[in-house]
């Protein structure tokens, strides 16, 4: 998916493991990253893991030009199905914007691109969470018009320290 924003291309793919990971995974890392994004180094093998699964979706976001592509964002996500009437809906466990990326779409259009292939894969709804005080997060979603704003607490138990 390509999007036009504010004199430059998104383009949102979805990535699998045919393609090049390493390249990809270096983006990552080497990306301008912040607190707020809270994330760890990525490495080929544990995304090649993730991306071999049936139920996961990962997407890369880049600005892209006619002589270089950079980095914005990327989400992970998956394909739940829950225990009753099958109905199928797409979790996005992570949509994180490049801190020297944001404010340019990158967001929106990954989003926007998530919704519609939710929709393609015949899903009922696609839920998010995030924090509270993650307002510039808090304020792309709004802007999406969602059915249902939810509060609630989320907890975390770490299992093996």
């Amino acid at each position: 998916m390509c999007i036009n924003e504010k004199n430059h291309e998104l383009k949102v793919s979805i990535v699998n493991s045919n393609d090049d990971l390493d390249r990809i995974v270096n983006d990552i890392n080497q990306a301008s990253w912040d607190d707020a994004n809270e994330l760890t180094a990525f490495d080929v093998p544990s995304l090649s893991a993730y991306l071999k699964r049936q139920d996961t979706l990962f997407v890369t976001c880049y600005e892209t030009s006619s002589t270089d592509s950079t980095l914005s964002g990327f989400a992970s996500s998956r394909f739940e199905l829950k225990p009753y009437d099958q109905e199928k809906w797409l979790y996005i466990d992570e949509l994180d914007v490049c801190a020297d990326q944001r404010r340019k779409g990158a967001g929106n259009a990954i989003m926007l691109t998530l919704l519609e292939l939710a929709k393609s894969n015949d899903c009922e709804e696609v839920w998010l969470g995030t924090e509270v005080d993650n307002i510039p997060a808090n304020a792309l979603y709004r802007s999406l018009v969602p059915d249902e704003v939810e509060q609630f607490i989320g907890y975390t138990y770490e299992v093996n320290e």
